[in-house]
């Protein structure tokens, strides 16, 4: 039963990577009332605020939801993980601040996307951006979010893997984010004097005070409201009530690649056979809506050293994590205050290639996986890669129509032939590498994969069985210039008015990037395509 109506400008679903974006900006007018809806909570857990407290709030499901694709040929599950709360994945993540290169900006705009640029796209990255490598052509300073890169490092187990990479071709630079060619550096994160930056306190907290931005938390979307062809509003569950906001202008879906895609089916858009499957009544044809959805796959090895090196077991017990706890509450320093990977690779799959396709990412210790993911007992070195632009397509879409319900995600990697042979070429990369020496002569053996793992079909088969997701998905509503594109280039949903979508499903590809920084980008963007009509 609705008990109550509350009507704002703009009604915002989803308080994580854009939403939160686009609802500090949108409020900067003073004449723009504005609803920023999110299921989770306010994010007070302090955990949320130190940087490799991800390895704990990664295993709460008050933080975070944990979505299961469809079983695979060998009856693995795999798990997509969200962050649930305000920030979103950006309070749980790895903290990766990777943008993307012009090269993919621009053939998102040359395939029709006008605005979506590199032209348009990098203003948008400065004006955000408070690095600390300061201000340049390609960086920003002074923005709402602070992003850190180390200049240097202590630990002799990341000094041996630089030296190591140089030799095998991977040249040392200050920024990785800065150029498109093969490289390592170290990992630019959203990290701002030993605190990590979500977008909850680098956009919502300092526009909290606000009296024309309401957030409202702990409160689940269920439907879309319309009148006629206009959306006008949503149905939202809250404090075991339910509550219609009504949006004078417009409704946006922020709810990130997976939620977006499900809200849109619910509400009666989508493919006809899907929705009357799942017993919603088609109000809108859309066929791709949770269609061509594209995920990237990693495949990681983990070495074993001979000898405890650098800071390889700094946090490999309880009593260790706590002692190191208690040092970053006093000084914001140690191994807890620095990003879920020290080192970042681009790296050409073969010599073929004019620009990288994997990205390497590296941390100065082995991990254990037996009890979900925690720093390994033994000195070792944990290495990921994965394909940077995959092509094989996924899906997502719901089950049934009640709000909540898990959705059907049939996840897909490795069934263009590009992708099998960049990923197949992934172990050979990092083994490059770890043949080198200083590096080799302190390794006692490959843990994982191992030497059975040898041809570009081992390694492929080794990814499948069953590798990493990266929780990096795109696509599911994706933009376009075409008749059944999910949203125009301006973010509009095709077929209905007073609609947009303001999230990274609006990615027709992958950028060359992790997903943080481009979501923060299209949250940022989407306030100006608005503002201007």
């Amino acid at each position: 039963m609705t008990t109550n109506e509350e009507t704002f400008d703009y009604v915002i679903v989803g308080a994580g990577g854009s939403g939160a974006v686009l609802a500090s900006r949108l409020s900067e007018d003073p004449r723009n009332s504005v609803l920023l809806i999110e299921r989770g909570g306010k994010g007070f857990n302090p955990m949320l605020y130190i940087p490799k407290g991800f390895f704990f709030t990664l295993k709460s499901d008050k933080l975070t939801t944990t979505y299961l694709a469809n079983p695979t040929a060998t009856g693995y599950a795999e798990a997509w993980q969200r962050g649930r709360g305000l920030g979103g994945s950006t309070a749980v993540n790895g903290m990766m601040y990777v943008r993307g290169q012009q090269a993919d900006y621009d053939a998102l705009a040359a395939a029709g996307n006008p605005g979506w640029g590199w032209d348009q796209v990098l203003p948008a990255f400065r004006a955000m951006e408070d690095h600390s490598l300061g201000s340049s052509d390609v960086r920003g300073a002074g923005g709402p979010v602070g992003i850190s890169v180390p200049q240097e490092s202590d630990d002799e187990t990341v000094q041996l893997f630089l030296q190591s990479a140089e030799k095998a071709g991977w040249g040392f630079v200050e920024d990785v984010n800065a150029q498109d060619q093969q490289q390592i550096g170290f990992t630019p994160s959203t990290i701002k004097n030993g605190i990590r930056q979500s977008t909850a306190n680098a956009f919502l907290w300092p526009a909290r005070n606000r009296k024309n931005l309401t957030i409202a938390t702990d409160t689940t979307v269920g439907l879309l409201r319309f009148e006629g062809k206009r959306v006008v509003g949503v149905r939202a569950r809250r404090d075991h009530r339910v509550v219609d906001y009504t949006a004078r202008k417009e409704v946006v879906l922020s709810a990130g690649a997976i939620e977006t895609p499900l809200l849109l089916e619910r509400s009666g858009i989508g493919r006809g056979d899907v929705l009357s499957n799942a017993g919603v009544a088609l109000r809108v044809e859309s066929p791709n809506v949770g269609e061509r959805m594209i995920e990237q796959h990693g495949v990681a090895a983990q070495i074993r050293f001979k000898r405890e090196i650098g800071h390889t077991l700094a946090l490999s017990s309880k009593a260790k994590q706590l002692g190191h706890g208690v040092k970053y509450l006093l000084t914001r320093e140690g191994p807890v205050s620095t990003a879920g990977y020290d080192l970042m690779a681009h790296v050409r799959s073969s010599l073929d290639v004019v620009r990288p396709d994997i990205q390497v990412v590296a941390t100065p210790f082995g991990l254990d996986f037996s009890e979900g993911l925690n720093p390994s007992k033994e000195p070792g070195m944990y290495l990921l890669g994965y394909q940077i632009r995959p092509n094989t397509q996924s899906s997502i879409h719901i089950s049934d129509a009640l709000p909540g319900s898990s959705p059907i995600i049939n996840a897909n990697y490795f069934q263009d032939e590009e992708d099998r042979r960049v990923t197949g070429a992934i172990i050979d990369r990092l083994r490059d590498v770890t043949a080198q020496d200083p590096l080799a002569g302190e390794i006692a053996f490959e843990e994982f994969p191992g030497t059975d793992v040898q041809t570009p079909e081992q390694v492929v088969d080794f990814a499948s069985s069953p590798g990493n997701t990266i929780y990096h998905a795109v696509g599911s509503a994706a933009m376009g210039p075409n008749d059944d594109d999910v949203v125009t280039p301006d973010l509009r949903v095709r077929g209905v008015e007073g609609l947009r979508v303001v999230d990274i499903s609006v990615l027709p590809t992958q950028v060359a990037g992790n997903t943080a920084a481009p979501a923060m980008a299209i949250g940022w963007l989407a306030a100006d395509i608005i503002a201007n009509g």
